[in-house]
């Protein structure tokens, strides 16, 4: 990987010293080849966290030994996301209640940003057909978390 690393540094520094980075092949290639491979190898790297975070979970709970203790142990925990998540529920609860945000805005200007966002909308919905480019077709492919 490191050889990698190495390889596509000097062919980088190579390409702009020799032609500039401004030249329109080097802008296409730039964008449409090694932009999207990098975004796929990062993506296939974050995909990788969840897998290796519960593996790392699960042996740790099938370290501990005794299932007695992890008996406790889970149900402490369980209790006590449970009685922060409702905490959380609480403030939220009294934060929309006390502030009551939305609570003066006029009418007519709540309107008026509604039809905006609709006209903007359906530009986007009319553009799509003709925006989709084929190398980011397949990068949205992988997710990114």
């Amino acid at each position: 990987m490191l050889l990698g690393f190495v390889v596509g540094l000097a062919g980088g520094l190579a390409v702009n010293l020799m032609v500039g980075g401004d030249v329109a092949w080097v802008q296409w290639v730039t964008s449409n080849v090694t932009g999207p491979l990098g975004q796929i190898f990062l993506r296939l790297l974050f995909m990788l966290v969840l897998p290796l975070l519960f593996a790392a979970l699960v042996v740790g709970v099938a370290e501990m030994g005794d299932l007695s203790s992890l008996g406790r142990a889970g149900l402490k925990t369980l209790l006590l996301t449970i009685v922060i998540s409702g905490i959380a529920v609480v403030i939220g609860l009294a934060m929309v209640n006390i502030f009551r945000p939305g609570d003066g805005v006029d009418p007519a200007l709540a309107q008026q940003l509604l039809n905006q966002g609709a006209a903007g909308a359906s530009a986007i919905v009319e553009n799509a057909p003709g925006s989709v480019q084929a190398g980011q077709f397949f990068l949205d492919l992988i997710p990114s978390n």
